[in-house]
């Protein structure tokens, strides 16, 4: 993978997926810990060239990627 790149491996599926740097950013901060909010606010701190706008469209992408995909679920 390309630097900031993560590969994940699903081992129910036996399917590898490779994470660009935004879609890593998130799925490390997918811990129950982490609000919307807060990652918005970590995302702007890492990409510094982002507004808030900008943040909070490329994260709820993320998010939805990464729920399509089976590798993070909503919890109540």
């Amino acid at each position: 993978p390309l630097q900031g790149e993560l590969v994940i491996f699903d081992p129910a599926s036996s399917r590898f997926f490779v994470l660009n740097r935004t879609m890593t950013f998130v799925w490390r901060r997918c811990d129950g810990a982490h609000g919307v909010r807060e990652m918005v606010d970590e995302l702007r701190s890492e990409f510094s060239d982002v507004d808030r706008e900008t943040a909070e469209g490329d994260l709820k992408k993320a998010l939805g990627e990464l729920a399509s995909l089976g590798l993070v679920v909503d919890l109540p």
